[in-house]
């Protein structure tokens, strides 16, 4: 009998708020794992909406005896098959995507959600043709023997790359970083019978997976993201290997994108004809950055060594020159002279003196991350800013604290050079750094020639340490001075133990 309209209407907004609900509980879902829906189940809930808004109209009163009741079968079977994908669609993304997966923790590869999905869809499927159309499948099932055979031995690879796919989900996730028959890239998708990864280069290849289970595969991204890259690098035989080692982990460690745990090591692999062949191990968190760590780890190990002097021997350029190059100065005795009178007490000095101070310094640059100095460790230089800024980092119980920056003009490390004092602070290069570097070899040559230059430099850095403790604790001018008389002549005595101490030796 056919729908009335209103029946008709009802059905209609009864169908289209339940399709509604079902995608709104699948949307809900989706954004609860921050994703978003499917389209496959967009498509199943339009195309099941479609079919059952026009099951509903034929069998209305508007097209009473104008469609042939086969294909009013047709219709309806189509309808109650594609409500049936969508519901099973859902079922899907609650039972296993929401259930299983998202709070047991359950792995369940891709391909056995859609072999269940379709296994589903076939189940229906078979009802809906028995019930509605009245057609008797078992003739379907009949199929000549020799048909058979040729069908299983067409689907034998189909069928091999299936349960391939099924193991591989074992080993593999989509967006890991993998190894495969010379392949490296990233996994896009696994498929019933491919897997396809994003190389390096952006391109896509699809590898079968039953190929990919028989060579084997590297992963990257598991049981952890950590993983441990390596660097090899050469240097020349008169550094010792544990200067060498000690400059690697250093530099290393700097590196953004290097780890702090486990620690970077570096060890001699091999004696070779033209050096000592180092490999520095480090680890990394995330596999997709390697090239670039890998190469920012090569910028900062050869700035290193160009810093402390460290070759990198070349055989041609040994057998032809015999020398190492000259390493080139940055700045003109002018610019240095100009930095260097920033240092009060270096300012202090006779002109005579002053060059002498000059032609001896030296430039030194610094990556970002980079450590000048550290906490605790002796020290024997003097640093002035040139270029960039830097961190000085206190550390005490535990705690690592920034408590002032240093840019262009300012200097850092003088109670080291004078006194032989260990280092009070940490200073970490926060941009790319230059500065120029007094050691105290110059300063013990100037003590030779003058004993005068003592008291001179004495004077002023106890001027400018009773200043600062006057300005601490709010003293007033007379407080100052009596603090300048009293700090002075302790401060000279142990200016003159180690620096005339050194110059007699």
């Amino acid at each position: 009998m056919p729908m009335s309209a209103g029946l008709l209407l009802a059905s209609l907004a009864l169908t289209t708020v339940a399709i509604i609900l079902l995608l709104a509980g699948a949307a809900y879902l989706a954004h609860r794992r921050s994703k978003t829906v499917s389209l496959t189940v967009l498509s199943a809930g339009v195309l099941a909406w479609l079919i059952t808004w026009a099951a509903l109209v034929l069998h209305s009163e508007w097209a009473a005896g104008a469609v042939p009741p086969m294909v009013l079968s047709a219709v309806d079977a189509a309808a109650y098959l594609g409500i049936a994908f969508l519901v099973l669609t859902i079922v899907d993304i609650l039972v296993v995507g929401e259930y299983l997966i998202e709070r047991k923790g359950r792995y369940v590869p891709n391909v056995v959600r859609h072999l269940m999905l379709g296994a589903g869809v076939v189940a229906a499927g078979v009802m809906i043709l028995r019930v509605v159309m009245n057609i008797n499948l078992l003739a379907l099932v009949a199929l000549p023997t020799v048909a058979a055979a040729v069908i299983g031995v067409a689907l034998k690879d189909t069928v091999a790359r299936f349960f391939a796919g099924i193991e591989l989900g074992k080993m593999v996730k989509e967006g890991d970083w993998i190894t495969t028959l010379e392949r490296e890239g990233r996994v896009m998708h696994i498929g019933l019978e491919h897997v396809t990864l994003l190389t390096r280069e952006r391109d896509y290849v699809t590898i079968p997976n039953d190929n990919v289970i028989q060579s084997g595969v590297t992963n990257y991204s598991r049981p952890t993201t950590t993983h441990l890259c390596s660097v090899y690098v050469e240097a020349a035989y008169r550094t010792p290997p544990a200067d060498v080692c000690m400059t690697l982990v250093d530099s290393v460690s700097a590196v953004d994108g290097v780890l702090k745990d486990p620690k970077p090591i570096a060890m001699v692999t091999a004696f070779n004809e033209s050096g000592i062949q180092y490999r520095v191990k480090f680890p990394i968190a995330d596999y997709a950055r390697r090239p670039e760590i890998e190469s920012t780890v090569r910028t900062y190990v050869w700035n290193a060594f160009y810093r402390k002097g460290i070759e990198i021997p070349f055989p041609q350029r040994v057998i032809q020159q015999g020398a190492v190059a000259e390493r080139s100065e940055p700045l003109g005795l002018e610019d240095i002279r100009r930095h260097l009178v920033a240092v009060d007490f270096l300012a202090a000095l006779p002109s005579m003196q002053l060059e002498a101070v000059v032609r001896g310094s030296r430039t030194e640059q610094f990556l970002p991350g980079e450590q000048v100095v550290r906490q605790g460790e002796p020290g024997q230089e003097l640093y002035v800013v040139v270029e960039g800024c830097a961190d000085v980092i206190v550390e005490q119980n535990g705690l690592r604290s920034v408590v002032t920056q240093l840019t262009a003009g300012q200097f850092f490390g003088e109670m080291s050079l004078l006194t032989g004092d260990a280092r009070s602070a940490t200073v970490t290069a926060k941009t790319l750094l230059k500065v120029l570097v007094v050691g105290k070899d110059v300063l013990v040559q100037l003590v030779q020639e003058d004993r005068g230059v003592i008291e001179r430099i004495g004077a002023v850095v106890a001027r400018r340490q009773a200043s600062t403790l006057a300005a601490k604790r709010e003293l007033d001018r007379e407080a100052s001075k009596v603090a300048e008389r009293l700090q002075a002549r302790p401060l000279m005595e142990r200016i003159q133990n180690f620096l005339w101490g050194q110059a007699k030796v």
